[in-house]
């Protein structure tokens, strides 16, 4: 599955690689999340995607929308500016033939000359427990999810994910939902997808920033649940400043701003994040 917005060209090369992938029991969603025109639905058509279309923006909600039309026990999400590989979907049902397993995630290896954002590279596999901590388990763009464990925990929250109230995030958020719900969480290192590093510095900036209105979001609303691993300082402290200081130390300028201003948006996501109400399945609720 795949969504999309305003963002016809991208979804084009994405879903020529989402095809190649799929075998014959499986079927192809587009979510077109508020388009401002008909190229996104128009594209999605002609590759022989079902099209489903949402007027409310925010990647965590359009993310709900197709996984909800979908037919088949096994959800698999990827991103209009990445290429899965030609096994991808071999390697997704292979991950789940372990009936604890709620939901997999995969490598993300960047491609480009672009920042490097949202990349997983490693080819240790790993599996996280019920109750363990997904920190750093992957990325939204080579995610897959069985389709009994979303309706478990209500999907994903709503008001995460890009061009959300907090833009970020809705991946790791479903992610530690599912482990706390009772689910086992598993990265396997043969899923590959490849993701366009297309952004200069100025938006990958922005960019990491609302990554960490997210993540900042995220840890609250975890914290108010429960949870005792001090996310909210790890996301500030661990994944901002002092990595921004280690970069500082080693020439890399941009990195140590990157982090900074991840730390900045982490902070504000999470004084946002204690102004709402969170539902039994975890969820931020207006």
């Amino acid at each position: 599955m795949v969504c999309s917005r305003d963002r016809a060209a991208f979804l084009r090369e994405a879903l020529i690689a989402v095809t190649a992938a799929l075998r014959a029991p499986d079927e192809l969603i587009v979510v077109d999340s508020a388009s401002r025109d008909a190229a996104v639905g128009q594209v999605a058509t002609e590759a022989g995607a079902r099209v489903v279309r949402t007027d409310r923006p925010g990647l965590g909600h359009a993310r709900n929308i197709g996984w909800q039309a979908a037919e088949r026990s096994v959800v698999a999400f990827t991103d209009d500016d990445c290429a899965p590989a030609a096994d991808w979907t071999a390697r997704v049902e292979a991950a789940f033939a372990d009936a604890t397993v709620g939901i997999a995630f995969g490598q993300v290896v960047g491609e480009g000359g672009g920042a490097a954002l949202s990349t997983k590279v490693s080819e240790l596999a790993r599996r996280v427990e019920p109750g363990g901590s997904t920190d750093g388990l992957g990325h939204g763009a080579n995610l897959s999810v069985r389709r009994s464990a979303l309706t478990a925990v209500g999907g994903f929250d709503d008001q995460l994910g890009a061009g959300g109230r907090f833009p970020a995030a809705e991946d790791s958020d479903l992610a530690w939902r599912l482990v706390r719900a009772g689910w086992a969480a598993v990265f396997d290192p043969t899923s590959v997808v490849t993701h366009r590093k297309w952004r200069g510095r100025g938006p990958a900036l922005r960019v990491m920033y609302r990554y960490g209105v997210g993540a900042g979001a995220a840890a609250a609303k975890a914290r108010r649940l429960g949870d005792s691993s001090h996310r909210i300082r790890h996301e500030i402290w661990d994944e901002g400043l002092r990595m921004a200081g280690r970069h500082v130390r080693t020439g890399y300028e941009f990195g140590a701003v990157a982090c900074v201003a991840r730390a900045a948006g982490a902070a504000i996501g999470a004084v946002r994040g204690r102004r709402l109400r969170v539902d039994d399945t975890g969820r931020y609720v207006e």
